[in-house]
Parts: C-alpha cells; structure tokens; sequence
C-alpha cells in the first residue's frame, strides 16, 4: 500500500527544500512549546533566584536555538550551491563529449573513399585469392536516450566502441547518418566473431 505519493526525479531538489523548511519549522515549533513551558515554570516561581536562573535558562536555549536554526540554513545553501556547480560541470562534460564525438565523426572518411578502398581491396583479393569481407553497421538512437544528450553524440560513442573492437588495419567509414561501413580483409569465420564481438559492445 502507498501512503505517500511517488517523487519524480525532476522534483527531488524541490522536495528536499521542502523537508528542509518543514524540518527547520518543526524545530522551531517543539523549541517555542519548550520554551513556553520554561517560561510559565518561571513565572510561577517568581523572581526568586530559581526563576532567574530558569529565565537564564530559557535565554540561553532560544540562543542555541537560533544559532542551530542558522547552522541548517547555512549547510542548505552550502549543499544547494555544491549541487549547483556539480550541475554546471556536469553540462560542460556533456557538452565537451559532444564536441569530441562529433568531431570524430567528421574525421571518419566518407561513401567515396570507402569505394575507392572497397576497389583496391577487391583487386588484391582476387590478385592473391584471398577473402574479403565487410560489415555494415546501422546505429538507431533509443528511446531512453538521457536528457541533454546529442544523437548525433550517441553515434559518436558508438564509433568508439566499434574502433576499441577492430584491428589496427581496419578502419571505420561514414556512409551515411548512423550508417557505417567496414572492410575486414580476412575470412568469413573471423568477420562473423569480429561482428558478434562489435555487436556485443553496441
């Protein structure tokens, strides 16, 4: 059974600035009623040197009070500016990764020199009667793509992965948006490990 309704993710800084003041106002609450009760224990004995003394007593714990009161609210505002600026460089990676994968991307060759390479390869496979093979690799962006993520970034991970799996003589092409092409001189056995390995890290 739920008692209490669901907090969304987006609403956990707001509920927590809520606690805080519902937490600081509960405090001042219990510390009024505990100094209501001092104060009539004082009245009632008078100004006899056990009222004064319950009297500095009271003073004094207002005091502390205040001074507890003042200590939440200075760490809430120490919390909240440490959130914000983890917030603030959080961004700025985003935003560096995605200038790093998109200038990745624009590095890869393009549809001619992977056909100008796929013809040179045919002709020294047939010249040595060795294999060929190629894959092609289409990237989907997902649905569950994080907020402040750039798609065409997420191609760019996507590339790093599939270069981390590849020889060093193989190389990546861009063919086409999320579209990517391949040329593995070796034999189909080898490709299809190469392929399930890349697929795997995808």
């Amino acid at each position: 059974m739920q008692v209490f309704d669901r907090i969304g993710q987006r609403d956990l800084d707001r509920r927590d600035w809520q606690l805080w003041v519902l937490a600081m106002v509960m405090i001042l609450i219990l510390a009024g009623g505990t100094a209501l009760l001092m104060n009539a224990f004082a009245v009632r004995e008078g100004f006899t040197s056990a009222g004064r003394t319950t009297l500095r007593g009271i003073f004094g714990f207002w005091l502390l009070e205040v001074l507890f009161l003042a200590y939440l609210s200075d760490r809430q505002w120490v919390i909240a500016g440490l959130r914000g600026a983890l917030a603030e460089r959080k961004k700025r990676n985003i935003e560096l990764r995605s200038q790093s994968n998109k200038d990745l991307l624009d590095s890869l060759f393009g549809p001619g020199q992977f056909c100008d390479r796929l013809a040179l390869e045919v002709q020294r496979a047939m010249r040595s009667k060795l294999s060929l093979a190629g894959l092609t690799v289409g990237l989907e962006v997902a649905l569950n793509l994080p907020d402040g993520d750039d798609p065409y970034s997420a191609f760019g991970d996507a590339v790093k992965a599939m270069m981390v799996r590849l020889r060093g003589e193989d190389s990546v092409y861009r063919l086409a948006p999320g579209v990517f092409g391949i040329i593995l001189g070796t034999s189909s056995d080898v490709s299809c490990r190469v392929a399930s390995r890349m697929a795997d890290g995808l």
